[in-house]
């Protein structure tokens, strides 16, 4: 007999939000996110190019010509492919075996490119494959494409094979980020949640750092895809043997038995009293209000509502730009390998830093504190005296204040998620979040173009990205103060949120209110 009705997240508190099974699951989060970043960046790592001369028609004629003494005043070395020679010796690698130089260099930007053009057009369809089959399930679909599609990567014999490889696994990475965010989600509380995000999204930038390690002492291309074909398995195998179905899907399904077993599955896990007598129950109102719900007409109407997502979506394709559009400049600076792994290793304490400082000062404070301090890094970077003080090496004050900038960014874009979360009411969280995302993948899209940028000039990148840092954080001013407030549930709890005020609407009806209507 049932003697009490709880809700899920009630029953998530009871049996431990931050146990043993949060835990492992935040290390299988995190192991997503490694080679995720791993993969986003393998492209890159793999076309670090050695010094090359581009042969013209004539160098070319001259190097066939019998005549020693001719093909002596050539400046070329003895090692010849194509339309290029190396200027010193270099050993096979990725850029020899698909000949990406000289005129055919540019499909090292649409490589880079196509990864992210896969990860755009994925996210929404994908997600909707989450909620009709469950996470569980589309998790381990997409963990295992990810296994699938490394092994056709590591067979492929032209250069239209990688890219179509790369394009699908771009793909496999929104759904896979998005289910496994919503995994995690669903099984823990607000601030686990929040401090799971930032270690993930740290994971992320270690493991671009880790492609460049691995590239570098890798004897063969192929070598560097064992790493994350490994940790996919590994990933496949902890989530199918540990992670149940969550409840809150279960329950939306209407499969209330399975729900109270998937949390007693958790509380085994973590050490608590299984559940007894308990019957679920959904928060009141919000299933039947969302029936009247019109979710576009609501986000493009209330004036409020637009404006934030139109700030917010240019805070998003600013970072955006900040994090990728540095990372892919890292040739510029140097020893791309060494800078790669820098950068991946500079972001961690910077994001754990942003998760302690946002959770004190706000989410607006923090995001223009970080911006603005990137804007500077970024500004004193291209004083060129700056690049002849040495730090250690060949690494240089420029290179470190150029990490600091990239890093400062990749932290606000760990905190928007949050933040744009937090902003939005219920009903039109996922399609704020959506557009959002949208915009950050069109400043991804736009990032490896910076390659070609770069041969124009190379300080292109720096005052685009800081002139939309400056634009960034005027736009955050108008954004309200989250810290503390419960999510908004309907407008008149964004009412609120926005400091009151009579909302300007464009023949649209709040369907909460309900006492407008006419007996």
């Amino acid at each position: 007999m049932i003697s009490m009705e709880k809700t899920v997240l009630r029953c998530i508190e009871e049996i431990g939000p931050t146990g043993r099974f949060q835990l492992c699951m935040a290390i299988m989060c995190f192991i997503s996110a490694l080679f995720s970043g791993y993969l986003t960046f393998h492209f890159q790592s793999l076309t670090v190019s050695p010094e090359v001369v581009c042969l013209s028609q004539a160098c070319k004629v001259l190097l066939n010509s019998d005549d020693p003494e001719t093909t002596k005043e050539v400046m070329c070395s003895t090692v010849r492919h194509k339309d290029w020679t190396f200027v010193e010796g270099h050993k096979e690698n990725f850029l020899t075996e698909f000949n990406l130089y000289c005129d055919r260099k540019w499909l090292i930007s649409m490589g880079g490119t196509l990864y992210f053009v896969g990860f755009f057009f994925a996210v929404a369809p994908l997600s909707s494959i989450t909620d009709k089959i469950g996470r569980k399930r589309s998790t381990e679909l997409f963990v295992f494409s990810h296994i699938l599609l490394i092994l056709l990567l590591a067979i492929s014999t032209s250069l239209y094979q990688v890219i179509i490889c790369r394009i699908l696994l771009g793909a496999a990475h929104g759904g896979m980020s998005v289910a496994m965010s919503v995994a995690f989600y669903e099984f823990t509380t607000a601030k686990p949640a929040m401090l799971n995000m930032m270690i993930s999204s740290a994971g992320f930038s270690l493991g671009g750092g880790l492609s460049g390690l691995v590239a570098m002492w890798s004897a063969h291309w192929m070598q560097t895809l064992v790493p994350p074909l490994v940790g996919f398995a590994v990933l496949l195998t902890l989530f199918h043997f540990i992670v149940p179905e969550t409840p809150h899907w279960l329950f939306a399904k209407g499969n209330e038995s399975a729900a109270i077993c998937s949390l007693n599955e958790v509380a085994k896990f973590n050490g608590y009293p299984a559940l007894q007598n308990v019957g679920l129950v959904s928060v009141s109102g919000e299933a039947t209000s969302s029936k009247k719900y019109q979710k576009s007409n609501i986000l493009w109407n209330i004036p409020f509502l637009r404006n934030s997502i139109a700030r917010l979506s240019f805070a998003w394709f600013t970072v955006a730009i900040c994090y990728y559009g540095l990372e892919f400049n890292a040739g510029s600076l140097g020893n791309e390998y060494v800078i790669m792994m820098l950068m991946g290793c500079f972001d961690t304490p910077f994001k754990l830093a942003m998760y302690v400082y946002a959770g004190k000062v706000g989410r607006q404070w923090a995001c223009q504190t970080y911006l603005g301090l990137a804007m500077f890094c970024l500004i004193l970077s291209g004083v060129p005296a700056l690049n002849l003080i040495s730090i250690y090496g060949s690494i240089t004050l420029k290179i470190i204040l150029v990490a600091c900038g990239r890093a400062l960014g990749a932290a606000v874009f760990a905190l928007l998620y949050i933040y744009t979360t937090e902003i939005l009411p219920t009903l039109v969280r996922s399609l704020g979040l959506s557009c959002c995302s949208t915009a950050a993948r069109v400043g991804s899209l736009l990032s490896p173009c910076v390659i070609l940028v770069d041969e124009i000039s190379p300080y292109i990148i720096y005052v685009f990205t800081v002139v939309c840092l400056m634009i960034a954080m005027k736009l955050l001013r108008g954004i309200p103060e989250t810290l503390g407030k419960p999510l908004p549930n309907n407008l008149e709890d964004c009412e609120k949120l926005f400091c009151g005020g009579e909302i300007k609407r464009k023949k649209v009806e709040d369907p909460f209110k309900l006492d407008s209507l006419k007996m």
